[in-house]
């Protein structure tokens, strides 16, 4: 991809292990939350047909996920709809949006942690006001389904503002441009 000034590519490749080991650490402080929120006794049943439709569910949340990733995408206003790739590796059981075009770091931070915000934290805030088991179970799942866009987050933490990001379309992870250095 040809930038309008010069920048030097970094590969940055991620590895999924490290986003489930991640995802182990983060998930710690979950368990004193749904202590603190549930400290009376929760009961309920569950059916063959109630697993089910959680499956359904979840699998409709994966798919909204990668879409908000999509309109966190657009929402840059640096990419046209075509710039924007959907799909899975099924070797590595990875869904993803990719954006093939370079975006400025803040704009591809801010489209990588929409999904975790609208789909996890705003349903764990909503789980506590309504005292909602189902929004509750609903944001661990879909915060556990972030681990791998937090471990993004991560990653990009040392790059400047002036870094432009783009997804890699060969393998899991992304191309940083950074401004050369004017020595």
């Amino acid at each position: 991809m040809k930038l309008e000034t010069n920048y030097v590519q970094k590969q940055v490749v991620l590895q999924p292990w490290k986003a489930n080991l991640f995802a182990c650490v983060c998930l710690l402080p979950f368990v004193p939350a749904a202590l603190l929120f549930y400290q009376k006794a929760v009961t309920f049943s569950v059916s063959l047909s109630d697993i089910g439709l959680f499956f359904v569910v979840v699998l409709g949340g994966i798919i909204v996920h990668e879409a908000v990733h999509g309109v966190g995408f657009m929402l840059s206003r640096q990419v046209a709809t075509s710039d924007i790739r959907f799909g899975v590796m099924w070797r590595k059981l990875v869904v993803y949006a990719c954006c093939l075009k370079p975006i400025s770091v803040g704009s591809y931070r801010l489209a990588v942690a929409l999904p975790a915000l609208l789909l996890g934290v705003l349903p764990f805030f909503l789980a506590y006001f309504f005292q909602s088991l189902f929004w509750y179970v609903w944001s661990i799942v879909m915060l556990i389904g972030s681990f791998g866009d937090f471990y993004i987050l991560w990653t990009l933490r040392s790059f400047s503002k002036q870094t432009r990001i783009a997804d890699s379309p060969d393998s899991i992870g992304y191309v940083a441009y950074l401004p050369e250095s004017k020595a």
